[in-house]
Formats: C-alpha cells, structure tokens, sequence
C-alpha cells in the first residue's frame, strides 16, 4: 500500500485518480477546498481522508504532503491570475514534493516538455511549471494529456441536447483525445512502479477521432441520430476567448499525431479506452437531463 496526496481530488482528473488509487487498496489524502461538497463528501465515504487548502496556500501543501509516498498534482489554468497565477501554483508543488521527498507525478500538457513557447497560455504555463521542475530535486513522472474526451460534456459547447455534435474542427479533422480514465490508470501505474517510470515524460493519448467519427460512435451509443456541425472560429472567440479559438486553430493546422500502437503497448497496465469505450461509461441520461433541467 503506497500512502498518496491527491491535488485536485474533486476535480475531473484528480478525481478518477482519487477513485483508482482507493480501488486498488492504497491510503489516499484527498486535498479538497471544501470538504461539504459532493464528490468530496464520496471521497470521504469510500475511504479518503479529506485535508483542506487551495493550490497557493505553501504552508497547506506542505503539511498534508508530510510522509507520502506519492503526489498527484496538476496546476489550474484559466484562473482570474491567469498564466502567472498557474505557474506559481505548479512550483508550489514542487516545492512540497521536494521538501517532502515524495514521488510527483505532475499532470501537464502534451508538448509542454519542449523550449519553443505556443502563445497559448495554458500550455506556456505548464512549460514553464516543467522547466521548474526540471532543475529541482524531485522525484517526478510527468503525464501529458491531449484534448479531453470529457470535453464533449460540456453540452452548452457541444450542443448534444440540441441533437447535434458541434466543435471547431472540420468533420474530417483528426484530434487525439484522452479520457480521465486513462490518465488515472497511468498516473496510478507511475505510482505503483516508480522504479520503472521516474524520470519519464509520457504523452497520454487514448484514441485519435475526427468530428464526423465521435458523431456516428454517438449516435450508437445513445441510439438516435447526432449529426456533426462545425462551429465557426469566430464564434468560439466570441463565446470562448481568443485562447480557446486559437487553440482550435493549432488543432486544425496540427499533422504530430500520437503512435498509439506504440503508446499503448509500452503500457498495457492502463487498459486504453478508444472512444467508443469511453462513451459506453458514461451515464447519458443524467448528462443531458441535467443540462436540460
């Protein structure tokens, strides 16, 4: 049993960390802002201990990383801060991990490992993070998530209770994406075999789907048509921002796709989800019903 920190546990990732590491028997310290919230109040009741404090609060990272073994951490963008508000909180981290000794498995963004910037904030800043990290004395694993699969559950973006898939993308444009689940499987792995992954930055990519494919794979899943329908750039920058509608446009420029074969097999552990596996776990009823309501 490994004694583990979880940053963000009521957060989409830290949560399906959270929930892997307690399936497999370990001890997990949930690191929560409130602990009378729903998802923490079900982390406590399947066995977490819940520790309260924000990601710039040094004095509260420090004290609940006190003896683990492991953290799980990431960094939060699109806060009032913006970019310099990520970045301290990503080296606040570190920081615990190395006063702690804990292993830190960092949950970025894929590319954030390289030099050159991208002038898309939320990317530049887990560079940034990363190149800290780099020369402090950690114990770290580095996971780099691709574009969320749960991303389509946001349906005030993807429009599914109007009946359709919107995004973007034209709807032959490939995309990687990747599901919590996935990165919880290797970020739970990592933690499991430090011996064989510290040191080790791994791009996570569960499968790769153009608009048109998520949209029939869909409409199996809920069995009623989902047409796709492309969203207009000047849209999102109207309703997301500039960042978001630029990081489209990367997306649709982008020809560095993931080797998934290659990916998959060094880590068989994690048990990949393609997209259709993905959208077989997830309750459809309550997604829309709670949107609709």
């Amino acid at each position: 049993m490994t004694t583990v920190l979880v940053i963000g546990a009521t957060g989409k990732q830290g949560g399906a960390v959270a929930e892997l590491l307690l399936d497999h028997g370990h001890d997990v310290t949930a690191y929560v802002r409130s602990p009378e919230s729903p998802a923490a109040r079900r982390l406590s009741a399947a066995g977490a201990r819940l520790v309260i404090g924000d990601l710039a609060d040094a004095q509260a990272l420090d004290n609940a990383a006190k003896g683990v073994d492991a953290i799980f951490g990431l960094s939060v963008p699109f806060g009032s801060g913006g970019k310099d508000e990520e970045v301290e909180q990503g080296r606040l981290l570190v920081d615990a991990a190395a006063r702690t000794g804990a292993h830190l498995v960092y949950s970025s963004v894929r590319g954030a490992g390289r030099v050159a910037t991208t002038d898309i904030d939320h990317a530049d800043s887990k560079q940034l993070v990363e190149a800290y990290l780099r020369d402090q004395p950690v114990r770290s694993t580095v996971l780099g998530p691709v574009y969320f699969m749960e991303n389509v559950l946001n349906v005030g973006f993807s429009r599914l209770t109007d009946g359709v898939l919107a995004n973007p993308l034209s709807a032959g444009k490939p995309l990687d994406q990747v599901t919590v689940r996935d990165i919880a499987g290797l970020a739970v792995h990592a933690i499991e075999n430090p011996d064989l992954l510290v040191g080790k930055r791994i791009d996570v990519v569960s499968d790769r789907v153009t608009g048109e494919e998520a949209a029939r794979i869909l409409s199996e899943v809920l069995g009623r048509e989902i047409p796709y329908r492309q969203m207009p750039l000047d849209q999102v920058r109207q309703w997301a921002g500039d960042e978001i509608a630029d990081m489209f446009g990367r997306f649709e420029a982008n020809t560095d796709f993931a080797d998934l074969d290659a990916l998959h097999a060094a880590h068989p552990a994690v048990r990949w989800h393609s997209y259709a596996d993905w959208a077989r776990t997830v309750d459809w009823d309550r997604v829309l019903h709670s949107s609709a309501s």
